[in-house]
């Protein structure tokens, strides 16, 4: 049986089953388009490694060292902005690889058999120190663009210690962006951000985390705070008849 990974190039919804959809929805769009640099890239890496069946590569091969790949060639499995993989043996060996470049790569891989998203890392970008003899107006100048802040709000941050320039960056652009920083005066590093609590958790489906649960204290609220008549955004909320059901339900208990 095999095992269906897709690679998506662009960032992907922050919700598992919001990726699956948006996934699917750019296969349907990119139909009879040709794959992007980056998925280029992505396929020779792979073949690289892992030779493609359509090369002859595996004429004399047993089962251990087959191609891996469902697809020949394995480009055909690239269009435009995203591909859909099918990897038939060797899935021991391939998918950490795969998974390995395609981080490398900024690229975010779909695995709906395993319920994940594995999405690339991402970098921030801090200020070490400003550089010695800059023109400091000068720099910030050039900042105000590139970061896209005001003034004052660039003057603060190059004020900070380890002022954070920049979050949210594949390494590649966490990279070029320190270098044009270099330029301008300001001497960075980069650091590899944690994913955020929740990113990659399942809201459906199997795996899925139940929403916390809603409060019925008062099963009639919602209709109390209703505005009344034509006064708009005046609501009626009479604490005597919450203080009224607090004892009602304390009575209930006992």
């Amino acid at each position: 049986m095999s095992y269906i990974l897709k690679i998506v190039v662009p960032p992907v919804p922050p919700y598992n089953h919001d990726a699956y959809g948006f996934a699917d929805a750019l296969v349907r769009e990119s139909i009879g388009q040709s794959p992007s640099p980056r998925l280029i890239q992505f396929h020779d890496a792979l073949t690289e490694r892992f030779p493609c069946a359509s090369g002859g590569a595996y004429a004399h091969a047993d089962a251990a060292s087959a191609c891996p790949w469902g697809e020949s060639p394995l480009i055909a499995c690239f269009t435009g902005d995203v591909g859909v993989m099918s990897i038939a043996a060797r899935n021991v060996e391939v998918i950490p690889f795969l998974l390995r470049r395609a981080g490398a790569l900024a690229l975010t891989v779909i695995d709906e058999q395993a319920g994940k998203v594995h999405r690339p890392a991402t970098f921030s970008v801090t200020l070490g120190h400003i550089q010695k003899y800059v023109d400091r107006k000068a720099m910030v100048a050039k900042l105000v663009p590139l970061l896209k802040r005001s003034e004052e709000e660039v003057e603060q941050l190059l004020d900070t210690p380890q002022g954070v320039l920049k979050r949210r960056l594949d390494h590649v652009t966490a990279q070029r962006f320190s270098k044009t920083l270099d330029l301008i005066g300001c001497d960075c590093t980069i650091e590899k951000e944690l994913p955020d609590l929740g990113v990659t958790i399942a809201i459906s489906g199997p795996g899925a985390v139940p929403p916390p649960p809603v409060s019925h204290s008062y099963p009639f609220e919602a209709e109390l705070n209703k505005p009344i008549g034509d006064q708009k955004g005046v609501s009626w909320s009479p604490s005597w008849v919450f203080r009224a059901w607090d004892k009602f339900a304390r009575r209930r208990q006992y």
